[in-house]
């Protein structure tokens, strides 16, 4: 039978009038999904929401995590600038260090060169301190040497046991050394080594004449020279013997060599016997 359309408007006012007509018509007219669509709607809206509120959560979340991060973010950047102003403080005191090092080690090295200096000053200083302490030691040896001479000559007459002479250097000694040598002055053969002009001491004894060197501390130069100069006037005939008095002798080896030379000497107490032979006379 066909359906009008004032009965679909008479069937539309009473789904009006009687809504509990309409779930029915619903569940006649529609599919069971698009019955349940109402109800996924509603539980998709309780989703959405629950999952907005949730994101709404994580956003603040987000956003606070943010605000901490840029926090940090914050003090971490003042932590750099303060860590660039210390580094660059750092940087200036190395720079500066450098400069003191440099200025230290410039010092240092006119300081080494100065103590060169004041060493080298200090080693020459020594060197003449060393210098004028020897020269004041030959100048204290050559005085005692020339009072010990001074004092022998005066002396002589005791030591000699009598007789006559003294040094060449006065006037009668010289005479009678000049009449005893004058042929040998003739011919020129006296030199500095055998001339007994420059002996110490010349003492007569009788017939004899000694030939006498004398030094504090014997040595063998002063035994040769002796020799030579009592070995001049043998030459021109006269008795001659040479001598050496002192103190002590300078070596061993000085004492050997007078008596292998036949120089008599008169050492202290070490008297030889050929000085005791002449002091007899």
């Amino acid at each position: 039978m066909s359906f009008t359309v004032a009965e679909f408007h008479d069937l539309v006012r009473l789904v009006e009038e009687r809504p509990e007509w309409r779930a029915e018509l619903r569940r006649l007219v529609l599919t069971e999904e698009l019955l349940a669509l109402p109800e996924q709607v509603a539980l998709l809206r309780r989703d959405t929401e629950q999952g907005f509120q949730q994101l709404t959560v994580q956003v603040a979340g987000l956003t606070a995590a943010q605000a901490h991060t840029e926090e940090k973010l914050a003090t971490l950047s003042q932590a750099q600038a303060r860590t660039e102003v210390q580094m660059k403080a750092l940087s200036e005191a190395q720079a500066d260090t450098q400069v003191s090092m440099k200025a230290l080690s410039e010092a240092q090295a006119r300081t080494e060169e100065e103590i060169k200096v004041l060493r080298q000053a200090q080693a020459r200083a020594e060197e003449d301190l060393r210098w004028l302490t020897n020269w004041q030691r030959g100048e204290a040896g050559r005085r005692e040497g020339e009072r010990y001479e001074r004092d022998t000559l005066r002396r002589a007459p005791v030591l000699f046991h009598g007789g006559q002479g003294g040094s060449p250097e006065r006037f009668d000694i010289q005479q009678r050394l000049t009449t005893s040598l004058a042929s040998l002055l003739s011919e020129g053969s006296i030199g500095t080594e055998n001339n007994p002009f420059l002996a110490d001491l010349i003492w007569w004894k009788g017939e004899q004449v000694a030939i006498v060197e004398v030094s504090l501390q014997v040595d063998r130069q002063d035994v040769s020279r002796a020799e030579r100069c009592a070995e001049t006037l043998k030459c021109s005939g006269a008795q001659a013997i040479a001598v050496v008095i002192g103190e002590q002798w300078a070596t061993p080896e000085a004492r050997e060599q007078a008596q292998g030379r036949k120089v008599e000497w008169k050492i202290e107490a070490d008297l030889s016997d050929g000085f005791l032979a002449f002091c007899r006379q």
